[in-house]
C-alpha cells in the first residue's frame, strides 16, 4: 500500500464533500443509521452516491486523480480507469459493515485507488498486518483480532492505493457523523463490470447541476421507485420488460446516467442486506432495479451479470433487447460479450 498526495486533488476533495452536504440537506439523509428504515435510508444514499458519481466537481477529481496517478511508476503500468464509486457509511451503519477481502477477482490486474472526502473521526479502513497474494482467500474467511490489524485513518484527499490482492476491510462508523469515500480502479485491461477509459483519456466535466435540478432529481427518483415496486412480478418476462419500458420511458424519456447507476447500486445493496434486515421481496425487487438500470443508461453493468446468475431463457433476453427504448444497452461491447460468456448465457437460438 502507498499513498499519493496532491493539493489540487485535496481541494477538490473539499468540494466534493460540499456538494456531498447540499445533497444530504436535499434528500433529508438522516445522520444515523436506524435498521427500521434501511430501505428508506438506501434510496437516499444510492441517490446521492448517482449525483457524486457524475457530478461536475466529481468528475473533475476523477480526471485530476488520473492526471496525479498515472506520474506514479506503478500505476502508470496499468491501462484503464473507473468513474470514482461513492461510499456512504452513516453514525452505526450496520448495513455497511464489511469483512476482510480482497478486489481482484480474476486475472486483470488492478490497483484500488481510495480517499476519503470527509473528515472522519474514526479510522474507515484496516489492513491485516500479514498480506499474501496466494494465500488470500485462506486468510479472508477469518476474523482476526485487532492486533493483527493496522487501523490507517487518512487525511481528506490524500489518494491510497493498493494492489487487487490486498486484504483490507472498511471499519464500523462508531462516530456523530456521516462518513464518504471515492473508491476506482485502475487496471492492466478493460474493467468488466463498470466501463473503463484509457487512462490517456479524460471524461468531461460541462455538466451544469443546479439545485432545483437536484431537488427535481430526486423527487423523481422516488417516483420511479414506487412504480417500479407495483410491478407484478409473476408476469412473463415480455411483459415485466414491457412494464419496466413504460414506467421508465414516461419518467425518463432521454435516459439518465446518473439513476442508471443509482439503480444498480440499490439493487446490489438490497440484494446483499434485504434479508438481513427484513425487507420484503428484497430478491424480486433488486431484479426490477437491475433491469430498470439496464433500460435507463447500462451504467453499471455488474447488474447484468446477476440478471445472467437468474438463468434465464433466450426469451428472456430477447424481450429486453426489445424494451431497449434508448437504444442503450451495449451488445457488441466487450463488456457485455464477456459477462455473457462468463455466465455461460447463449442468447442465440442457433448456438
Amino acid at each position: 500500500m502507498f499513498i499519493i498526495s496532491n493539493q489540487n486533488v485535496k481541494n477538490l476533495a473539499y468540494k466534493n464533500k460540499e456538494f456531498l452536504n447540499q445533497l444530504i440537506d436535499t434528500c433529508d439523509l438522516e445522520n444515523e443509521w436506524i435498521k427500521e428504515k434501511f430501505f428508506e435510508l438506501e434510496i437516499k444514499k444510492c441517490f446521492v452516491r448517482g449525483e457524486l458519481r457524475y457530478s461536475v466537481v466529481g468528475t473533475k477529481l476523477l480526471n485530476e486523480i488520473v492526471n496525479t496517478s498515472i506520474l506514479n511508476k506503478n500505476i502508470n503500468i496499468m491501462n484503464f480507469y473507473t468513474r470514482i464509486y461513492p461510499m456512504i457509511h452513516l453514525k452505526n451503519d450496520r448495513s455497511e459493515e464489511s469483512g476482510l477481502h480482497f478486489d481482484q477477482n480474476d486475472n486483470n490486474d488492478m490497483f484500488t485507488c481510495w480517499l476519503t472526502i470527509t473528515d472522519n473521526e474514526y479510522s474507515p479502513i484496516s489492513i491485516l498486518n500479514f498480506q499474501s497474494k496466494y494465500l488470500k482467500k485462506i486468510l479472508s474467511k477469518f476474523k482476526f483480532p485487532r492486533i493483527l490489524l493496522n487501523e490507517i485513518k487518512p487525511h481528506v484527499g490524500d489518494l491510497n492505493f493498493w494492489n487487487g490482492h490486498f486484504l483490507h476491510k472498511g471499519n464500523f462508523n462508531y462516530s456523530k457523523k456521516i462518513s464518504c469515500a471515492y473508491q476506482m480502479k485502475f487496471s492492466k485491461f478493460k474493467y468488466i463490470y463498470e466501463y473503463s477509459k484509457y487512462k490517456n483519456e479524460r471524461y468531461s466535466d460541462n455538466t451544469n447541476i443546479s439545485n432545483e435540478k437536484i431537488d427535481l432529481n430526486y423527487k423523481k427518483f422516488n417516483e420511479l421507485i414506487k412504480s417500479l415496486d407495483k410491478i407484478n412480478l409473476t408476469d412473463a418476462p415480455n411483459k415485466l420488460t414491457f412494464d419496466i419500458k413504460k414506467i421508465l420511458k414516461e419518467l425518463y424519456p432521454k435516459g439518465d446516467s446518473k439513476i442508471s447507476f443509482s439503480m444498480s447500486v440499490l439493487s446490489q445493496r438490497i440484494s446483499t442486506q434485504g434479508k438481513k434486515f427484513h425487507l420484503d421481496d428484497s430478491s424480486k425487487k433488486a431484479l426490477v432495479y437491475d433491469l430498470a438500470s439496464i433500460l435507463i443508461g447500462s451504467e453499471n453493468l455488474v447488474s447484468l451479470d446477476r440478471i445472467c446468475k437468474k438463468k434465464f431463457n433466450y426469451d428472456f433476453y430477447e424481450s429486453l433487447y426489445n424494451a431497449d427504448y434508448l437504444n442503450c444497452i451495449p451488445k457488441e461491447s466487450h463488456e457485455w460479450k464477456k459477462i455473457l460468456k462468463t455466465n455461460k448465457i447463449k442468447i442465440d437460438k442457433n448456438e
